[in-house]
Formats: structure tokens, sequence, C-alpha cells
């Protein structure tokens, strides 16, 4: 998606950051090789799949019992380039 944005960006003669930032996610190769580089965040594959192996296993556990699951946040690593640039109010 953010090759795409990239290239919108572009055709509306605008610039990245100077005119619009732009942040993407998963911090896919093609990130450190757009221009600008794209600001991006890792995210935490391991821990999703563990969450959701426990959260399967304890369901597991007990069969027809309705749960309420709380909202789980799991930390992302900033990976800073130079597609983002200062806030302007």
């Amino acid at each position: 998606m953010a090759v795409e944005a990239y290239e919108a960006i572009k055709k509306l003669g605008l610039r990245i950051p100077q005119d619009i930032s732009v942040m993407g996610y998963d911090d896919q190769a093609v990130a450190r090789h757009l221009t600008p580089p794209l600001t991006t965040l890792i995210l935490p594959h391991r821990e999703m799949r563990a969450w959701a192996f426990e959260t399967a296993l304890e369901d597991m556990a007990a069969p027809g019992k309705r749960r309420q699951f709380p909202l789980v946040k799991l930390e992302c690593t900033l990976v800073k380039r130079r597609s983002v640039g200062p806030h302007r109010p």
C-alpha cells in the first residue's frame, strides 16, 4: 500500500515528507528502497502467535464456555526512516 501511496502522492505533485508524511507497518524489505525510505513499525509476530496459541489452548480446555476477550496491546518497534516530517499544527 505504501508504494501505491507514494505514487499517488507524487502524481499530485506533493513531496514526502515536506508536504505529507507516510508511515507503514510490518517493515517489508521494500520500505528501505523507497525514496525517501519509509518509516515503519515492526509487528511482533512471535508475540502475536504466542497469544493466539495460548488463547486457543484455553478455549480447548473449556469447550462451550463463552469468554470475553480483553483488549491486548503488544509493543511494536518503530523504525525511523525519512518519510515522516515534523508535526505542523
